[in-house]
């Protein structure tokens, strides 16, 4: 029996601590992509469908973006326990999260890095701000990364089957994983049998890639068949519609517009290539990995990198100093890094989910360079203490973005998350009992969704409101219950609509009148404004 590696154990239970408490409450409302994602689910263990009454799909036309199904059944299975929460929804890339450290540190081993460098590198990705962020959400992404990390693991011991069984669930889990999954796995292969003669390893490899190819048929029948790859179509560079506009703009730079000097420097493709590497070197800034973060809230917390900006001195001494004791390894991480934001380039700039495959590769870098400082530390005391100041630099990093992610990103962040049509539906419950009818805007989104989710209604119920929507007016309704929710503007037909009395009315802050308005919690801006009839300014609409 193995010994236990109590350093190992102590290192998941604080990936644990960062990754499970207070899923449900810390962001209680659901951004777009986990209610569709936990409704999915719920309908699934109610009815074995959708929410559009497919039987056990292979992909979720959901919002119109085709989900992948890997992520959606793996909230299935924790609803059968749980029920429909919001915890429901993330604790799969909350568990995701946690494997995933302890699969870096297995990683590390077979690198042949040493134990010291496997421990500190599973620390680091415990701690990193990037990891845990996107492990406390519902985020494909983070599955698919553990599940690419399974892979690779699984193929450098040999086990090929498994290695394929966890490409194949990682490439029907995230969409950018279906392009850089099979290309790390290609390119570990290489790195694998570099050296080796072709004889030994040509006839595994082809079986390998012969399984892979028969287990993404359904894949690829999806994505060129149906639809499968709507949401690449519309988002990526090369359907960009200013490209036109700065191709002329270019072009009468020229003396000449129509010249053959102007096409060829200025093109669709040159501005294309453009773009590209643009975005490609966008995952590298400082700006983005050390400073400002992602730009969506959602993906990172406001004013602070994805990693620390302490790390970015341990990343680069990392760097050099494997280049130079073990070219090796290096070159493969090197090249994983590298490979990792090509896809995420194609549709635009640095993006906490789509650039994510980058990570543990900065975290293996950091560990390398603070075991080898260990290391150089214990020649002298002064060493040893500036190693000292290092760890507690870094210790004050971890301290601060904890404290800043606990007590201030729920304040601003909850708005990243639909937080407003949560407000809306928190509002009407207080106010329910007061009013035979409720009518909110869906305005900002699909509120009906979010209330048949947080409600739990039946999926049947909610399907049958959505394909019956009631006519109010030349308002099209989804009525669940006492609900209705429609798309209400300004100076739109609900100011012509002959409404009955007792009815709360919830709607865009356009609107100039209103009994109460509901503010935002971080800046106290308005985010709905409310009437009840009957009111002095809807009296003619009265019956």
């Amino acid at each position: 029996m193995k010994k236990l590696n109590w350093y190992l154990i102590a290192i998941l239970i604080i990936a644990s601590l960062f990754r499970l408490p207070f899923l449900n409450t810390h962001m209680p409302s659901l951004y777009g992509d986990e209610i569709a994602i936990g409704y999915n689910a719920y309908s699934i263990v109610k009815t074995g469908r959708d929410e559009f009454g497919k039987f056990m799909p292979l992909q979720f036309a959901s919002w119109g973006d085709q989900k992948n199904p890997v992520y959606i059944y793996s909230v299935t299975l924790v609803q059968l326990f749980t029920g429909a929460t919001s915890a429901s929804v993330r604790i799969p890339s909350a568990i995701a999260g946690i494997l995933a450290v302890y699969l870096l540190y297995r990683l590390v081993l077979l690198f042949k890095l040493g134990e010291g460098v496997a421990l500190v590198s599973g620390l680091l990705l415990a701690l990193t701000p990037w990891h845990i962020h996107i492990s406390r959400g519902g985020y494909e992404a983070n599955l698919a990364l553990t599940l690419g990390l399974a892979s690779v693991y699984y193929l450098l011991k040999d086990k090929h089957f498994r290695s394929v069984l966890f490409l194949a669930l990682a490439c029907y889990t995230y969409y950018t994983t279906k392009l850089f999954a099979p290309a790390l796995i290609l390119l570990v292969w290489v790195w694998k049998e570099q050296g080796q003669s072709i004889k030994s390893w040509y006839k595994p490899f082809f079986k390998y890639w012969l399984l892979t190819l028969a287990m993404a048929i359904p894949a690829l029948y999806l994505a060129f068949f149906a639809g499968g790859q709507v949401r690449f179509q519309n988002i990526n560079i090369f359907v960009d519609k200013t490209i036109v506009p700065r191709v002329e703009r270019g072009r009468n730079f020229f003396d000449n517009p129509k010249s053959m000097l102007s096409k060829v420097l200025e093109n669709k493709f040159t501005y294309n290539l453009q773009d590209f590497m643009t975005y490609y070197f966008d995952n590298f800034s400082g700006q983005f990995l050390f400073v400002g973060g992602d730009s969506n809230v959602r993906y990172g917390m406001a004013n602070h990198g994805m990693l620390y900006l302490v790390d970015a001195p341990l990343i680069i001494i990392g760097i050099l100093l494997m280049f130079k004791k073990n070219k090796k390894v290096w070159l493969l991480l090197i090249a994983w890094l590298l490979l990792a934001p090509l896809p995420t380039s194609l549709v635009g700039r640095a993006y906490g989910l789509r650039s994510l495959a980058m990570l543990p590769i900065p975290q293996i870098f950091a560990a390398y360079a603070l075991v080898e400082f260990y290391k150089w530390s214990k020649i002298s005391k002064t060493r040893l203490l500036l190693f000292a100041v290092g760890c507690t630099l870094y210790a004050i990093s971890v301290s601060n973005w904890t404290l800043r992610y606990i007590y201030q990103y729920q304040s601003y962040g909850r708005y990243w998350y639909d937080s407003t049509m949560f407000e809306a539906l928190q509002f009407a419950k207080k106010y329910e009992d007061q009013y035979d009818q409720i009518i909110i805007t869906q305005s900002y989104g699909e509120t009906s969704m979010y209330y048949a989710y947080y409600n739990q209604i039946d999926p049947r119920v909610y399907k049958q409101a959505k394909e019956n929507k009631l006519i109010i007016d030349d308002v099209p309704m989804i009525k669940i219950g006492k609900y209705y929710f429609g798309d209400i503007r300004p100076n739109g037909p609900i100011e012509k609509m002959d409404l009955p009395q007792n009815t709360l009315i919830i709607v865009q802050p356009l609107f100039e009148y209103g009994e109460q308005d509901i503010l935002a919690r971080d800046d106290g801006r308005v985010i709905f404004r409310t009437f009840g009839f009957p009111t002095v300014h809807m009296k003619a609409n009265q019956k």
